[in-house]
Formats: structure tokens, sequence, C-alpha cells
């Protein structure tokens, strides 16, 4: 196994408090401040959050963003590969960024998929899913879960609807899949942080506004 692997691997047995935030688990794999300025070592960083992201749900994804990194490694700096790499940093136009966080902020309660905001982007699937995580910070697909929980606390907090209707409100298949993936990304189940907020003073209660 590669030591890009290992570390994939050893974080997903033991994930760090800060992986189960609702925001930006791919900190973990974020380069150090004075290396940030290398192009290739951000290409890197981004591969193995990548594949980090990926192992839950597909692990196909995770093994070519493993195999990728790999690959960048062994390469000579000045080599296509690595050019090729580095030239995906490339991120979203203005106009495009607008138009697919307002498409999936309107169609959060439906199917959103990869290949309609790519659409919308006028870019292929594959290009735009590399420029939206460098405008972003995250997958399209991590993204909508981050837009769903957030939509959802804004609910749990502004309304007394049930959590099977806050679910389906938000996207999500039924109450047991939501409270799974709020579990896993706040640290808490949705009751437990509703309660938790209620009982706080509304100016640490409420969650950031949902925004770009």
């Amino acid at each position: 196994m590669t030591t890009v692997a290992l570390v994939a691997a050893s974080s997903r047995a033991n994930p760090s408090p800060s992986m189960l935030g609702l925001l930006e688990p791919s900190r973990a794999f974020a380069p150090r401040s004075d290396l940030k300025t290398d192009p290739t070592i951000l290409v890197l960083s981004r591969l193995v959050a990548q594949a980090f992201e990926a192992l839950d749900h597909d692990r196909e994804v995770a093994r070519t963003s493993l195999t990728r990194a790999v690959a960048l490694l062994e390469a000579p700096p000045a080599s296509p590969a690595v050019k090729r790499e580095v030239g995906e940093l490339t991120p979203l136009a203005p106009w495009q960024a607008k138009k697919a966080l307002a498409h999936i902020d309107n169609h959060l309660a439906s199917t959103i998929r990869v290949g309609d905001l790519a659409s919308l982007a006028r870019l292929s699937k594959s290009y735009f899913s590399r420029a939206f995580k460098t405008t972003f910070g995250r997958s399209p697909q991590g993204f909508i879960v981050d837009r769903r929980v957030e939509r959802a606390q804004h609910m749990m907090l502004a309304s007394e609807e049930p959590l099977c209707g806050v679910a389906l409100t938000c996207g999500f298949s039924d109450q047991a899949h939501f409270s799974r993936v709020f579990r896993r990304l706040v640290g808490a189940s949705p009751n437990q942080w509703r309660r938790a907020r209620r009982a706080a003073p509304r100016s640490a209660a409420y969650p950031r506004p949902l925004e770009a």
C-alpha cells in the first residue's frame, strides 16, 4: 500500500474531531502554511481529500484519486502529467458558480445531479466537478449534503416541523437517513442538536447564514 493510501485509510479508521464538524472535513489533508503556494502540493492535498470523501460511498473514485496522487508524486516536476493536474486547479467563473449555487439551493428537496449542474455551467461533468472543488473547497456531492444539513438546522430552529418533515424538505430519503448524515457531520443527533440550541442564547443558537 502506498504512503498516500495509508494516510487515507488511517484517517478513515481514526477520524479526528475536526472531521466530524459540519464543514470542510478535508482540512485534515490541508498543506502546511509554508507549502500552500506550491501548486503541486495543493493538487496532492485535493486528490487525497477527494479520496477520503469518497471512501464510504464510491471506492472507485477513491482509488482513482489515490492513483492520480501517486502518479503525481512519481512524475518529474515539469512533466506533462504534473502540468495537467496543476491546470485543473482552475475555478468556476463567477457566473458559473452563481448558477450552480442557485440551482442547488432551489432544489434541495429533490435529486440534484452533478450532470445538471455541469450543463448549467456549460462544462463537462468531470471538468465541472474539479472546478467546483477548487471554487468551493468541496466536491459537488459533499457541498450539497452540507447545504442540506444547514437548511435542516435553520428549519429545526425556526419552526416546530417534525424531523421527518425536515428530512424530506431538505432532500433526505427519510428521517433515518437524515439522522445518520446529521450525526456524521455535526457530531450529535438532530434531536440532541435542536434541544441544545434552543436552550442556548439566541445569538449562539442559530447556525451561520446559508451562503457560499
